[in-house]
């Protein structure tokens, strides 16, 4: 559970990151190299082989559009300036009710990529991808709190880890 919250974190940190800052240059750069080391850092994690790798990443890129359209509908959903005190009790369980049916959406566009990519992947790869997904969000957290960018780049010239923070669970 622990790491359900932190990873919903780390999107909404990620996606909050995104909103109004497209258009600058600075910005789009750290996201293409947030992008590539994602690709080195899952495909090092997971193993893949040449044959896998090609048939992996045009279902995982797809999968990672449609996860971030839900995010940013999500955030559409709560603006910046949301204030809950000035909002009726409707209003509140109308949010709420949104914010749980998109949940959802995002449970099931999860099953649906991972049903897909189990096709071109060993299953075994496919649970490895989960666990590896979250070790990058963790490493991108990392750099985020020395003081660095999500997409490299960091200001002090450190390295950073790559192992988790957060002891493992079985």
């Amino acid at each position: 559970m622990k790491r359900v919250i932190i990873t919903t974190l780390a999107l909404v940190v990620l996606t909050t990151l995104t909103l109004g800052q497209e258009k600058r240059p600075r910005f789009r750069a750290n996201m293409e190299l947030m992008r590539s080391e994602r690709v080195s850092f899952l495909t090092n994690k997971l193993q893949l082989t040449v044959d896998e790798a090609e048939k992996f990443w045009p279902l995982y890129n797809e999968y990672q559009k449609k996860r971030e359209e839900l995010f940013f509908a999500r955030q559409k959903m709560m603006p910046r300036n949301f204030d809950p005190a000035k909002a009726t009790d409707k209003d509140l369980e109308e949010m709420l009710n949104n914010m749980l049916d998109e949940d959802v959406k995002l449970a099931e566009l999860k099953r649906e990529y991972f049903l897909k990519i189990r096709e071109v992947i060993p299953v075994r790869k496919v649970l490895m991808l989960h666990r590896a997904e979250q070790e990058f969000m963790n490493h991108l957290l990392n750099r985020i709190h020395e003081g660095g960018s999500p997409g490299g780049g960091d200001r002090s010239g450190r390295d950073f880890p790559t192992k988790s923070p957060l002891p493992e669970t079985r």
